[in-house]
């Protein structure tokens, strides 16, 4: 074992004993998974399904593999899946996911037998307590959950904090949206005052039950240019769309309205000393338009909102440096690693070498493992603890750090005491 490698092994074990913050998933609640029969298959939400697409499989096929109320057996959907998965799992996705199976259960998906005897395998593990063991394995001391419209924001606070969405205030397209946010929030809504103050009940609604952030999820359907709206001109927008009987109001005519709401969201949030956790880059799925999460599109509201506190997200992969100057430019944004372990680990590595000679930190998350499911979190808590310890490795041996001492202080600030801070745990 040569120099390099011991030096890796001794951070490793030191960097594994280091409790994580999860700055981001999308984790269900547990009785949801235990009160289900579960399957390999349920992994499947998202990810790898992607890549699958991606390398050829029909999305007819993919639905029907994934659809575990249509009376196809584990050995059928995997002989769905069986002639696309070799080129998968040599992705980040497929490595990732190989990893947490083997670790979690035991088992390998690579025959119809295997993948059998894994379903069996996960059944009987997701039992009540799961999420506390794999947490235990994982050493994550706490994860941010995202929570979607309509979803309770009351969380298992021992594990979990919650993010909830609130994009909806700020693009219902028709009146019967409107009507969907008066049911939810119990206010009427039929003016820009109304709906603004929904939103506020809401917030503090939210607020009751510890929440640690709001998220912006709008780079998924358009682009992160939120302009400077009045509000009379947000408002006439509003009595457009309470007049129109049908959905014949476009993008273009209901984005003042968007943007008003989006930066009325982020003024709230601010005041209630809530950070804001926004989409940046690549966009899970297939087909859509990265350039509408180019993180440089949010400069105006880092300029407007400067005591906000924004968490941009995915490292805006494939816009990482943009990211790496924005975080060292603007004191209220925060550069965050979630997602891009699972995207390539070789890609993570390369900019969080890069990220820690540009940016403070102070200002750096080093995971958040962005996934559906508690199993996903533990695969990619284990490619970004190696990841980390490969990188500063690499300080170290370059000189960059002067000592093992400080490059575990820096692993201790990323993956943990930052985002401490940061969301008040």
């Amino acid at each position: 074992m040569d120099i390099g490698e011991k030096l890796t092994e001794m951070l490793r074990e030191n960097i594994d004993a280091v409790p994580l913050i999860d700055t981001h998933e999308h984790i269900p609640p547990e009785s949801r998974i235990t009160q289900r029969t579960s399957s390999f298959f349920h992994f499947f939400e998202h990810y790898v399904s992607s890549d699958l697409v991606s390398a050829g499989m029909s999305r007819a096929d993919l639905e029907r593999m994934r659809d575990l109320e249509n009376g196809l057996s584990c050995e059928e959907r995997w002989e769905l899946m069986a002639p696309y998965w070799p080129y998968v799992r040599t992705t980040g996705y497929g490595q990732a996911m190989c990893l947490y199976m083997e670790a979690l259960f035991g088992l390998l998906p690579h025959s119809s037998a295997s993948c059998s005897a894994l379903c069996e395998a996960i059944e009987t593990a997701q039992q009540p307590g799961w999420y506390a063991t794999v947490f235990e394995k994982a050493n994550i001391d706490k994860a941010m959950v995202i929570t979607w419209p309509g979803e309770s924001v009351e969380v298992d606070q021992s594990l979990f904090r919650a993010v909830p969405i609130l994009d909806h205030f700020a693009t219902p397209a028709t009146r019967a949206d409107l009507e969907a946010l008066e049911k939810q929030s119990q206010c009427t809504i039929q003016t820009l005052d109304q709906l603004l103050y929904a939103l506020e009940k809401t917030l503090e609604q939210f607020q009751s039950s510890n929440i640690a952030a709001v998220k912006n999820f709008l780079a998924y359907n358009r682009p992160l240019s939120f302009e400077r709206v009045s509000k009379a001109t947000a408002s006439r927008c509003f009595d457009r769309l309470w007049l129109s009987s049908k959905q014949d109001l476009g993008f273009d005519d209901l984005k003042p309205l968007q943007d008003y709401v989006v930066r009325h969201t982020i003024a709230l949030a601010t005041d209630r000393g809530l950070p804001i956790q926004i989409h940046t880059g690549m966009q899970e799925g297939n087909g859509n338009y990265v350039q509408h999460s180019n993180p440089t599109l949010l400069t105006n509201l880092f300029l407007d909102f400067a005591d906000a506190r924004f968490d941009i997200f995915h490292a805006g992969f494939p816009y990482t440096n943009e990211v790496a100057v924005l975080a060292k430019n603007f004191a209220n944004v925060w550069a965050d690693l979630c997602w891009v372990h699972a995207i390539s680990p070789t890609l993570a590595e390369n900019t969080l070498s890069v990220w820690l000679e540009i940016i403070p930190t102070n200002k750096i998350f080093g995971f958040g493992g962005d996934s559906n499911y508690i199993e996903g979190a533990y695969g990619h808590s284990r490619v970004a603890r190696q990841c980390t310890a490969n990188v500063l490795t690499q300080k170290i041996l370059q000189g960059y750090y002067a000592s093992e001492k400080e490059a575990l202080w820096v692993a201790q600030r990323i993956l943990h005491d930052n985002a401490c801070e940061f969301f008040q745990l």
